[in-house]
């Protein structure tokens, strides 16, 4: 079998990593011929290096509006030869529309990765969406909210949650080590882990902190990644020594297994999220919003605490209940862990791509072996 992966970038971001892990467990348990198509030569995963696994770029000299992309996507398909061509973002899954319909290569889109509240209809994106979605024929969502919000016709919609490989946390560096590498030097730390975007409400966390740190000083608030707000928000930050700035980091599972709570902020609606799901993973209590698909994995009481439409002081009491309780946050910490090692293992979402990528194949024979036997019956009346 011959895959053709497509997708914008490999730059640092959540659908980028999920392909690194799939393309990981491809290359370990299958015997597939990849390729992978990126839009612009950014790579910031040294694992995908490591996989060397065939890659090109669309172009040299990428420009938004190039109405050459398509054909260049045609001719790279032309000369490989998938077997089937799996992309990865909106504008991936609309340049390839022309390949897929001239050489008859089924097309698996996973462009569907956060879960909106509202999707405007009177919008560009969303008339791309329904040519990308007309032309696909699997689409492929990261959690179940992801599919209501974006409705593409359901005889073609799948779910496969995203899968996380568990070895990356073990023989983590030792957690006071990584403390003190980040200046962290109070006995508690909180995290979020996100880009500094309208995605999310780091304005909130910010908020939740000065809360907080006017009555006790043992809680450090750690903000990881970066991003348009980054530096508007350090400056609402300024006067708080407890609120810690890291930037973009590539020791981010080390910095969360040293810390005490993961919390995750998206106003807009996540799919799901890896940020949380590393939380999980590392046995952290996860508080975020109750919507998009957060609400699949994390549940209320249980693994974490979700929020809706609350001020910051009551997410503050939630925090605090969970710094002063050692037992209470251990055993949501561990509730999450088993979450994860049940149903969000990258072995178990491997295994559910591999058996699309022989459904579709199968699929797709049969239906070419309809086709020859009605043009012979045609022929011979």
């Amino acid at each position: 079998m011959k895959i053709l992966f497509f997708i914008g970038t490999l730059r640092s971001g959540g659908k980028e990593r999920r392909l690194i892990e799939l393309l990981s467990h491809l290359k370990q348990n299958t015997d597939y011929e990849m390729l992978v198509v990126l839009r612009q030569n950014h790579i910031d995963y040294p694992a995908f290096e490591r996989l060397d696994i065939p890659y090109k770029m669309l172009t040299e000299n990428y420009k938004k509006k190039d109405i050459r992309l398509p054909f260049r996507f045609l001719k790279i398909c032309s000369e490989y030869r998938p077997d089937i061509i799996h992309t990865w973002g909106s504008m991936p899954a609309f340049v390839s529309i022309i390949a897929t319909i001239l050489l008859r290569i089924p097309h698996i889109n996973s462009q569907i990765t956060d879960a909106p509240p509202t999707i405007k209809s009177l919008n560009i994106s969303n008339f791309i969406n329904k040519i990308n979605f007309r032309f696909s024929d699997i689409i492929l969502s990261n959690s179940m909210s992801g599919l209501n919000s974006y409705k593409p016709p359901k005889f073609k919609s799948r779910v496969i949650y995203n899968g996380v490989n568990l070895m990356r946390f073990k023989n983590l560096p030792d957690q006071e080590e990584i403390r003190k590498k980040h200046n962290i030097s109070t006995p508690f730390g909180v995290i979020m882990v996100g880009s500094f975007s309208n995605n999310k409400d780091f304005d909130l966390f910010v908020n939740i902190a000065n809360t907080i740190t006017v009555k006790r000083k043992d809680i450090s608030f750690i903000c990881v990644g970066d991003g348009t707000h980054l530096k508007r928000i350090k400056e609402k930050a300024k006067e708080n020594q407890n609120i810690i700035f890291t930037g973009r980091i590539i020791d981010v599972e080390a910095l969360v297994n040293a810390c005490d709570i993961g919390v995750l902020f998206s106003p807009n609606g996540e799919g799901l999220s890896n940020a949380i799901i590393e939380y999980m993973a590392l046995g952290k209590p996860v508080i975020a919003n109750d919507s998009g698909g957060t609400n699949e994995i994390v549940k209320h009481g249980i693994n974490g605490f979700l929020v809706t439409d609350i001020q910051p002081g009551e997410i503050a009491e939630l925090v605090e209940l969970l710094i002063n309780n050692t037992e209470k946050r251990n055993a949501m910490g561990t509730a999450g862990r088993q979450f994860v090692e049940e149903r969000l293992t990258v072995d178990r979402m491997g295994k559910e791509f591999i058996n699309l990528y022989h459904d579709i194949l199968t699929w797709t024979k049969q239906n070419q072996r309809r086709i020859k036997n009605v043009n012979k019956s045609v022929n011979l009346a």
